[in-house]
């Protein structure tokens, strides 16, 4: 799979109040794709200052993918959840010589999903003409539906985010079909207040893509600045709501836990200067 630059429109703005004061007509919708069991511990930080005595629990928290429809330039996805396999299976179709020792032995993440609940699902029933999806990061709970999703339109991610396939032991051809990855570089992005580089999607100051790295390399979040107000996609940068309201990253699940604490010190500091925006965790409504 090849790898080029996703070319950002340029941006005349370097400033929240303005672009805030100046929405666009888009709109976000978020559908539940289905669930992934996780540890509390883990999920935040037990080292973290704020954090107490966080014991073990599990979670089951759903897998998020967020419908974006720009009146001009039409429908993306953030994230791509899961596709129709996990019904079935709570592997999915997980490929390889020890496949069948993972799903014995019950390793890896466990996925739950109902029926009507993937991906290529929702984009049926809303009638979706999809222009193209935006991968918060490349772990699989945010990118197996991309198996069922055209292959023809752009795929992005951050720049530098890895993709892993264990070939031939264990893999999911998760993108296979998609011959070019496309990456955002940030390095020519706007800085822009509190959050820092930030790149202006469609040039019109509607949906921006954040960099904030730490759970992976490249992992990016969103910003959509919706008429009823902007909305801040986090994605895996907090996972549930009370990882924001305690200002915990996570330890577990992530590359670099100083990094992602310091990604999610500035999101929880943006919304602490506009209060008006609408936080939507990784793994919560």
């Amino acid at each position: 799979m090849k790898r080029e630059k996703f070319k950002v429109k340029s941006s005349n703005f370097n400033d929240w109040n303005e672009i805030f004061k100046n929405p666009e007509r888009i709109s976000v919708k978020s559908f539940i794709t289905g669930y992934v069991k996780i540890n509390k511990r883990g999920t935040l930080n037990p080292k973290h200052p704020n954090a107490g005595n966080i014991e073990d629990e599990s979670l089951n928290v759903p897998i998020l993918v967020h419908w974006i429809h720009h009146h001009k330039f039409g429908d993306y996805l953030v994230d791509a959840g899961l596709d129709s396999s996990y019904y079935q299976n709570p592997h999915g179709e997980m490929k390889g010589l020890f496949a069948g020792l993972f799903k014995k032995l019950g390793l890896g993440d466990t996925y739950f999903q109902e029926k009507n609940q993937d991906i290529a699902y929702h984009i049926k029933k809303n009638s979706i003409k999809l222009n193209g999806v935006f991968l918060s990061h490349l772990h699989s709970d945010h990118m197996t539906g991309a198996r069922d999703l055209p292959k023809n339109i752009p795929y992005v991610v951050g720049m530098g985010e890895k993709y892993f396939e264990h070939k031939p032991l264990f893999y999911g051809d998760y993108l296979k079909g998609i011959e070019v990855l496309y990456e955002i570089d940030f390095l020519n992005a706007p800085n822009m207040p509190i959050l820092g580089p930030c790149a202006d999607i469609f040039g019109d100051g509607s949906f921006w893509a954040i960099k904030t790295p730490g759970h992976t390399r490249g992992h990016i979040s969103f910003l959509i600045n919706c008429i009823d107000g902007p909305v801040l996609l986090t994605t895996d940068a907090c996972f549930i709501r009370l990882g924001f309201e305690k200002g915990i990253a996570s330890s577990s699940y992530t590359d670099d836990v100083e990094m992602a604490q310091a990604s999610l010190n500035n999101l929880v500091e943006f919304k602490r200067v506009y209060p008006q925006v609408k936080v939507c965790p990784g793994h919560e409504l």
